[in-house]
Protein backbone atom coordinates (compact mmCIF):
# COMPACT_ATOMS: atom_id res chain seq x y z
CA UNK A 1 0.00 0.00 0.00
CA UNK A 2 1.07 3.54 -0.86
CA UNK A 3 0.97 6.43 1.97
CA UNK A 4 0.64 9.84 0.43
CA UNK A 5 2.33 12.74 2.44
CA UNK A 6 1.84 16.32 1.99
CA UNK A 7 4.95 18.50 3.26
CA UNK A 8 5.61 22.08 4.21
CA UNK A 9 8.81 23.05 5.75
CA UNK A 10 9.18 26.41 7.01
CA UNK A 11 12.42 27.77 7.75
CA UNK A 12 12.76 30.12 10.38
CA UNK A 13 15.24 32.83 11.06
CA UNK A 14 16.66 32.85 7.35
CA UNK A 15 16.21 37.21 7.33
CA UNK A 16 14.38 36.37 3.96
CA UNK A 17 10.66 36.44 2.87
CA UNK A 18 11.48 34.12 0.15
CA UNK A 19 11.63 30.46 1.05
CA UNK A 20 11.34 29.02 -2.64
CA UNK A 21 15.26 28.08 -2.27
CA UNK A 22 15.11 25.46 0.84
CA UNK A 23 11.47 24.42 -0.60
CA UNK A 24 13.53 23.11 -3.52
CA UNK A 25 16.20 22.11 -1.18
CA UNK A 26 13.45 20.07 0.28
CA UNK A 27 12.36 18.76 -3.11
CA UNK A 28 15.92 17.81 -4.09
CA UNK A 29 15.92 15.21 -1.13
CA UNK A 30 12.98 13.68 -1.74
CA UNK A 31 13.89 13.41 -5.95
CA UNK A 32 17.51 11.44 -4.34
CA UNK A 33 15.23 9.13 -2.91
CA UNK A 34 13.75 8.23 -5.87
CA UNK A 35 10.29 9.21 -4.60
CA UNK A 36 7.49 10.35 -7.26
CA UNK A 37 7.45 14.27 -6.11
CA UNK A 38 4.17 16.95 -6.77
CA UNK A 39 5.17 20.27 -5.91
CA UNK A 40 2.23 22.22 -5.36
CA UNK A 41 1.63 26.18 -4.51
CA UNK A 42 1.77 25.56 -0.42
CA UNK A 43 3.03 21.66 -0.09
CA UNK A 44 5.18 19.32 -2.07
CA UNK A 45 3.03 15.91 -2.21
CA UNK A 46 4.82 12.10 -2.44
CA UNK A 47 4.61 8.86 -1.99
CA UNK A 48 5.88 6.29 0.27
CA UNK A 49 5.93 2.62 0.75
CA UNK A 50 6.15 2.53 4.11
CA UNK A 51 5.02 4.63 6.80
CA UNK A 52 8.47 4.05 8.57
CA UNK A 53 10.58 5.82 6.65
CA UNK A 54 8.94 9.21 6.96
CA UNK A 55 11.38 9.58 10.04
CA UNK A 56 14.59 9.25 8.26
CA UNK A 57 13.32 11.38 5.32
CA UNK A 58 12.68 14.23 7.28
CA UNK A 59 15.76 13.91 9.04
CA UNK A 60 17.73 14.41 5.82
CA UNK A 61 15.35 17.63 4.56
CA UNK A 62 16.26 19.61 8.00
CA UNK A 63 19.68 18.33 7.69
CA UNK A 64 20.01 19.61 4.40
CA UNK A 65 18.31 22.96 5.70
CA UNK A 66 20.68 23.06 8.17
CA UNK A 67 23.98 23.39 5.92
CA UNK A 68 22.18 26.24 4.38
CA UNK A 69 22.14 28.39 7.32
CA UNK A 70 18.87 27.42 8.78
CA UNK A 71 18.63 26.94 12.31
CA UNK A 72 14.73 26.08 12.80
CA UNK A 73 12.38 24.39 10.61
CA UNK A 74 8.53 24.24 11.50
CA UNK A 75 7.31 21.51 9.08
CA UNK A 76 3.58 20.86 8.49
CA UNK A 77 2.67 16.96 7.42
CA UNK A 78 -0.78 15.34 6.31
CA UNK A 79 -0.44 11.80 5.91
CA UNK A 80 -3.53 9.51 4.03
CA UNK A 81 -2.42 6.03 5.18
CA UNK A 82 -5.21 4.06 3.48
CA UNK A 83 -5.25 0.75 4.25
CA UNK A 84 -8.68 -1.01 2.77
CA UNK A 85 -7.25 -0.67 -0.66
CA UNK A 86 -4.68 1.01 -2.96
CA UNK A 87 -4.32 4.41 -3.51
CA UNK A 88 -1.91 7.13 -5.05
CA UNK A 89 -1.73 10.39 -5.98
CA UNK A 90 -2.26 9.87 -9.41
CA UNK A 91 -5.28 8.16 -8.27
CA UNK A 92 -6.52 10.68 -6.27
CA UNK A 93 -6.07 13.34 -8.99
CA UNK A 94 -8.07 11.23 -11.63
CA UNK A 95 -11.05 10.58 -9.17
CA UNK A 96 -11.63 14.35 -8.80
CA UNK A 97 -10.87 15.15 -11.91
CA UNK A 98 -13.98 12.53 -12.85
CA UNK A 99 -16.13 14.09 -10.72
CA UNK A 100 -15.81 17.65 -12.47
CA UNK A 101 -17.17 15.58 -15.95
Amino acid sequence: MKVVVDLAVEPIGTGSTSISKYVNAAIEVLKRRGLKVYPAPSMTSFELEDLSQLGYILKEINDELEKMGVKRVVTFLKIDDRRDKETSIQHKLEAVNEQKH
